[in-house]
């Protein structure tokens, strides 16, 4: 269940949001979302991100510090 391809992970999360339109959410349903979540989170988790260089200064929110 967990892992695998963020790509199909997002597709299937959006999919269900925008099959579930402008009603009121069941708890069947939330617990269908957060299931989907789980497997974006983890799909998420699994993919490397690569990081850039950037060229001047960065300044602001832009800076994240690794602790």
């Amino acid at each position: 269940m967990y892992g695998g391809s963020i790509d199909q992970a997002n597709a299937a999360l959006r999919a269900y949001v925008q099959e579930h339109g402008d009603r009121p959410w069941t708890a069947e349903e939330l617990a269908e979302l957060a299931r989907l979540r789980a497997r974006w989170t983890a799909a998420a988790r699994g993919t490397r991100v690569g990081i850039r260089p950037v060229s001047g200064p960065v300044m602001g929110a832009a800076v994240v510090t690794a602790a």
